[in-house]
């Protein structure tokens, strides 16, 4: 059967385009849409704290041990300082910028490019986790067992999901995160002192609630002087993530360190030292939302307009190369009577 050129052009075209539609949606986006290699973002948190300090509680200055209300501001810096396949080691250096001077706490972990969980890594500055850290991944659904990492604790612990939201005109999955133990921080540790003097203990416990002020007072005799002490993390976290990229929007921090001492073999919190009471800057909630809404958009067009685009125009030219692929017939015509005459 003889076909028209043309036709065998179309059909080739359409062809070409249906592979290139299917190339985009199922090659192009699962890479493109992986966290990238230059991911460099700052949020600024901003609130108040309570602080304590360590040189006029070692030295029995109780009225200045713990400043409270103190203004402070937060920044949180993320960025990826290399990847290798599926895995970005990824950087969380957080910021507390406060009256007295800046308290610095940064943690290296190993994501997966996909998921944002954590991955496999020989790096020794990466350090161990299981949960999400900096974000949701990609079209995050309230009803997935999402689970979050608290660094301050060194514990996974689920993320709540509480309800849909609207942050700066996205729409948004909300959760909540709380998560309570020992502290395991070592950042957060080092700056804490691990005894107190038994004199001084003994002048903090007019201060403490009245339950572990009688605790303390009947046990003060058996204490070891100093007397050692431990802390526990209380975190309590707010997240409004983008329904489409999974990144936070907004957000809330909510953080206490708790000094305990030991009696009989029992742990009995003592007092707060730090407590933290911030949330994101209408700035930062700004930036999120926009770099949201124009992520957006190219996944939206790189996932279906473009694809959907090539996969219709393909067809359209397929469909013509086929209805045109037989080339007119020429009709026969009868010589003429005069002509046949002539001819013989």
């Amino acid at each position: 059967m003889v076909i028209r050129r043309s036709s065998k052009t179309l059909i080739a075209i359409g062809v070409l385009l249906l592979l290139a539609a299917a190339a985009i949606r199922f090659v192009v986006v699962p890479i493109a849409t992986k966290l990238p290699g230059d991911l460099d973002s700052t949020a600024h948190y901003e609130g108040t704290a309570d602080l304590l300090n360590p040189e006029a509680l070692q030295v029995g200055d109780l009225a200045n041990a713990i400043a409270t209300g103190v203004p402070i501001t937060i920044d949180r810096h993320v960025y990826v300082s290399s990847t290798s396949g599926d895995t970005a080691i990824t950087h969380d250096d957080t910021t507390v910028h406060t009256p007295a001077g800046s308290i610095p706490n940064n943690h290296t972990y190993a994501l997966n490019r996909s998921t944002l969980d954590s991955a496999p890594s020989t790096d020794p500055s990466v350090e161990s986790h299981s949960g999400l850290t900096i974000s949701l991944p990609l079209h995050p659904s309230p009803s997935s067992d999402y689970r979050y990492y608290d660094s301050a604790t060194r514990t996974t612990v689920p993320m709540v999901f509480v309800d849909n939201g609207e942050v700066a005109g996205r729409t948004t999955y909300n959760y909540t995160v709380s998560a309570r133990g020992a502290l395991q921080d070592p950042a957060v540790a080092e700056t804490l002192p691990k005894s107190l003097p038994k004199s001084l203990l003994s002048s903090l416990t007019p201060l403490l609630p009245e339950q572990t002020r009688a605790s303390v007072t009947s046990a003060l005799e058996q204490l070891s002087d100093p007397v050692p002490l431990t802390y526990d993390a209380d975190t309590q976290a707010t997240l409004a993530a983008d329904t489409v990229t999974g990144a936070p929007v907004d957000g809330s921090l909510e953080q206490k360190i708790i000094a305990n001492i030991d009696l009989n073999g029992r742990s009995v919190p003592l007092m707060p030292v730090m407590s933290i009471d911030a949330t994101l800057t209408q700035g930062s909630v700004a930036d999120a939302a926009a770099a949201a809404a124009s992520a957006s958009t190219m996944l939206s067009l790189f996932e279906m307009y473009i694809p959907l685009g090539l996969l219709v125009i393909g067809t359209a030219c397929i469909v013509l190369g086929v209805v045109r692929r037989r080339p007119t017939p020429v009709a026969d015509v009868e010589p003429a009577e005069e002509e046949v005459a002539a001819r013989t």
